[in-house]
Parts: structure tokens; C-alpha cells; sequence
């Protein structure tokens, strides 16, 4: 049999009258609900809210903010030690790939520095080869003046030598013999004349004639030894000149001779020692300057490329520094570019991590290698394992410049998984489990309370809430474990029961 199909205006009403039902049901509910509400006021009662005690799992650990970070960041900033101004730059948030081009800096002052400093060293190291081969002449030179200085210091000390060993006292030996040839000669004359006048005294004359010729021969012999004295006196004083002056003179006049050959030696050696000096210091001067340009060629050569950001990765832009909290400069061209100023960071998504400021109070309850539960906040219905990787050494206060705020450890968590999902700057929610306890029995917090240093929880029994007091062990930031007072199927109040409202 053939069921017939409903028609279209009776499937609207029966939709009409099921959300009427729905509707009255609300407002029943609302008003049975408003109803205890009133009746729980007008009687000063909490709602009862009983917890089952029951025995389990105990997770111990601390819930905790945190930010999901790149765990390598790969910070771009301009490495030169050169002004010079941004004249290309992707847009933030743009996805790039490893070896795209991010950012350009202006390079053509530093190409006019490289090709000045080129110019430069080719023309030093054509004034370097002159002054080379300047030096090669100098050599040349200062060897033959040196060379003649010495001959010259050579001739005078060898005059010198000569006429002390040789021509001095020949001079004298002569003086001497002419002094002994003269006293001959005047002995001679002396003794002609003797002869001579011996006879014309003692002699007796024939004639006139014979007596005027034995007196003109006496005549003779005297004006012979006279001219003899003469000549021996001048022998004499000739001897006797050469000894006090002539001599004396001579080896003085060798000597200065000598001393001013040496002297004039040793100017030439200084001279040609500090004009060989001045040249090496010139061209010592010019290979400095060389060797400064070719490092300066090198260097501003090597900060060519340096002008030009790649991409270490595959990523998305982030302009400036995230992890500096102030100071990052306003990205744009043609701004001025700063060495070692951060304009762009790629974050490398495939290492996150999970940046956590644990406060001091917590410390001692957190330690590395604990396992964390991640939550993001924006998808708290995905759960990602964890662990803590590393914990600050010492704490810094939430505010570096405020003493007064609380202290906290910087700590980072790592993935033990990795989901699509999690991207850089996400916040999430970081449960630490520090210790997980089998079989035992806890309460949430809320139901164990204080009093004169005792605790104690609300039983339910028959006759009502009934004060138990309790021993506790660990404790988590919802539950805690009772070591004493409890057995598993109590049901203990989460309030203080009958608690009359205070105004």
C-alpha cells in the first residue's frame, strides 16, 4: 500500500505547534528554576552543589598563560656599517620563500666608495714601481759616493803615511847632508885659506908680481870660506826652518787633510744612508696605504650583497623586532638604514615553542621536563602535548623598570607534536602536570575549608551536613587529595551549607 505524502501546509503547521511546545517548555523551565531561586533567598540557603567523592586519577600541576613563538627566528637587519636608506621592502605579512629578496637598501654611494678606493690603490701602486725604481738609482748613487769618499779617505791616509815613513825623513836626511856638505866645504875653504895666507906670510918675494899674485890667491881663499860659512849657515837655517816649521807644517797639513777626508766619508754615509732611509719610508708609506685601500676595497666590497635581505626561509613577514618591547623602527621606504637595526623577522614554523612567565610562587612546584597540556584560546578544542624545556636561572619582575611588580621565571615549553594550527603570537593555555597520582581519593578545592588551624569538609548525611575533619597530601589549582577523613562514595558539599548571608 502506497503511503501518501504529506503536504507542504501540513508540514508548516506541525513545525509551528513543535516550536510552540519548545517555547512554553523555556518559560516553564525559567519559571520553576526562578521559583527555588526565591524560595533559596527567602530562606538564606545556597543552592545545594554535592560532590561525589570518588577514587582515581589526581593530574598535580598549575594552569598557565603562555604565547606560541618561533623557536628560531631569523631576524633580518642591515650588517654594513654604512648609511644608507631602504629602497625596497615587501609588505608585512606577505609569505615568502628561502632566497626571495625582502629588502633592498640604497647602494649607489658605496659602489662610488669601492670604485675610489679601486682608482686609489691602481694609482699608489704606480707611484709604489717609481719610487722603487728611484730606489734602485739611489742605491747606484750613494754606493759610488761612498766609494769616492772612501778612495779619497784612502789617498790622504796613505800621503799621510808616506811622508811620516817616507818623504819626511828623507827631507830631514837631506837637510842633514846639506849641513855636512857645507861644514866640509867650509872646513876645506878653511883650510886653503890657512894654507894660503901661511904662505904669503912666510914666503919672500922676487917680485911684486909674485906678491900680488900669492895675495890675490889669499884673497881668493878667504872669499872662499866665506862663501863656504855662508852656504854652511844657510844648510843650517835651511835644517833648522824644515825641523820647527816645514815638517810640522807638512804633517799638519796631511793630517787635516786626512781628518777632513774621514769627515766628508762620514757626511756621505749619512747622506746617502738618510736619503736611502726617506725613500724606504716613502715607499713603506705608499705600501701602507695600499694594504689600508685593499682592506678598504675588501670590506666595503663585502657590504654589496649585504645591501640586499634574503630570505633564510620559507615564512611570513613580521616587520621589526617582536621580541624587543620597544624601539622598532617605523618600516618604510626610505627610511634610513641603521646597522644592526632589525627592520624584518621570519619566523621558522616548523620549530614552535611556547613562551611562559612562571610567577615565584610557583617554582618550586614546575621543573624541567614536565609535561604540559596546550590549549590555544582561540581553539580550545584542540590539545597539544608538551614538555618544559628550559627555566630561567633567576626571576625578573613582570616590569623591568618596576621593582614593586611581581617576579616571574622566563620558561619555555616545547611541542611534542606538531599541528597546522599553531601559528606564531597564538595565546594559549599551559597546564603543567607535575606529578600524576593513582588511585586516590580527591575533592575539588572548594570543599575543604579552615578553621583554627584545622580543615575540614561538609559530609552529607542523613540527618544533614556534617563537619569532617580531613588530612590532605597534593594539591593541584582544582583538586586536592585527602589522605584522611574521606572514603570513596561520600558526597561532600562544594560550600559552606546553611550558610546565613551576610550584608
Amino acid at each position: 500500500m502506497k503511503l501518501k505524502k504529506p503536504s507542504r501546509k501540513t508540514f508548516v503547521i506541525l513545525l509551528v505547534l513543535l516550536i510552540a511546545a519548545c517555547a512554553g517548555g523555556f518559560f516553564y523551565v525559567k519559571k520553576i528554576r526562578a521559583q527555588k531561586a526565591t524560595a533559596a533567598k527567602n530562606s538564606g540557603k545556597a543552592p545545594d552543589r554535592i560532590y561525589p567523592v570518588k577514587r582515581g586519577r589526581l593530574v598535580i600541576g598549575i594552569m598557565l598563560r603562555g604565547s606560541v613563538n618561533a623557536k628560531v627566528k631569523h631576524k633580518l637587519a642591515l650588517e654594513a656599517p654604512f648609511g644608507t636608506k631602504l629602497v625596497k621592502v615587501v609588505d608585512e605579512n606577505s609569505k615568502v620563500k628561502k632566497g626571495d629578496v625582502v629588502a633592498e637598501f640604497e647602494t649607489a654611494d658605496l659602489l662610488l666608495r669601492v670604485d675610489d678606493y679601486k682608482l686609489t690603490i691602481e694609482q699608489t701602486k704606480k707611484d709604489l714601481a717609481i719610487a722603487k725604481e728611484e730606489r734602485e738609482v739611489l742605491i747606484s748613487t750613494n754606493k759610488e759616493d761612498l766609494r769616492t769618499a772612501r778612495d779619497k779617505v784612502t789617498e790622504c791616509q796613505d800621503a799621510y803615511s808616506r811622508y811620516v815613513r817616507l818623504e819626511g825623513p828623507r827631507d830631514r836626511d837631506t837637510q842633514t847632508l846639506a849641513v855636512s856638505d857645507a861644514e866640509k866645504e867650509r872646513d876645506e875653504a878653511k883650510e886653503e885659506y890657512t894654507t894660503a895666507k901661511n904662505d904669503f906670510d912666510n914666503s919672500i918675494f922676487a917680485d911684486s908680481a909674485a906678491e900680488e899674485t900669492a895675495k890675490k890667491n889669499v884673497e881668493k881663499a878667504k872669499q872662499k870660506l866665506e862663501a863656504a860659512e855662508t852656504k854652511l849657515n844657510s844648510a843650517l837655517l835651511a835644517k833648522k826652518l824644515f825641523k820647527r816649521y816645514t815638517y810640522p807644517n807638512k804633517l799638519k797639513d796631511l793630517r787635516n787633510k786626512l781628518a777632513q777626508a774621514k769627515l766628508g766619508y762620514e757626511k756621505t754615509r749619512v747622506r746617502t744612508q738618510s736619503l736611502l732611509t726617506q725613500k724606504n719610508n716613502q715607499i713603506y708609506r705608499l705600501e701602507i696605504t695600499i694594504r689600508n685601500n685593499e682592506r678598504q676595497f675588501r670590506r666595503h666590497s663585502s657590504w654589496v650583497p649585504m645591501m640586499t635581505l634574503i630570505a633564510p626561509v620559507d615564512g611570513i613577514v613580521t616587520y621589526g623586532d617582536p621580541d624587543r618591547i620597544w624601539g622598532n623602527p617605523e618600516v618604510k621606504v626610505g627610511m634610513d638604514g641603521r646597522r644592526k637595526q632589525v627592520i624584518i623577522t621570519i619566523p621558522d614554523m616548523s620549530q614552535m615553542i611556547v613562551d611562559v612567565n612562571l610567577p615565584e610562587q610557583y617554582r618550586s612546584k614546575v621543573s624541567i621536563g614536565d609535561k604540559v597540556h596546550i590549549t590555544p584560546e582561540s581553539l580550545p578544542e584542540i590539545k597539544i602535548n608538551g614538555q618544559i624545556s628550559t627555566i630561567a636561572s633567576l626571576p625578573v619582575n613582570t616590569i623591568p623598570w618596576d621593582k614593586s611588580t611581581p617576579k616571574i621565571y622566563r620558561t619555555v615549553v616545547s611541542f611534542a607534536d606538531r599541528n597546522p594550527k599553531i601559528v606564531s603570537g597564538m595565546s594559549v593555555q599551559v597546564e603543567v602536570v607535575s606529578k600524576i597520582l593513582e588511585n586516590v581519593i580527591s575533592v575539588p578545592i572548594e570543599a575543604v575549608f579552615e578553621e583554627g588551624g584545622q580543615l575540614f569538609v561538609y559530609r552529607k548525611e542523613l540527618s544533614g551536613p556534617e563537619k569532617c575533619f580531613v588530612k590532605i597530601g597534593a594539591s593541584s589549582d582544582n583538586a586536592v587529595e585527602i589522605t584522611e577523613g574521606l572514603e570513596e562514595g561520600d558526597e561532600v558539599f562544594l560550600y559552606r551549607p546553611f550558610q546565613a548571608k551576610t550584608n
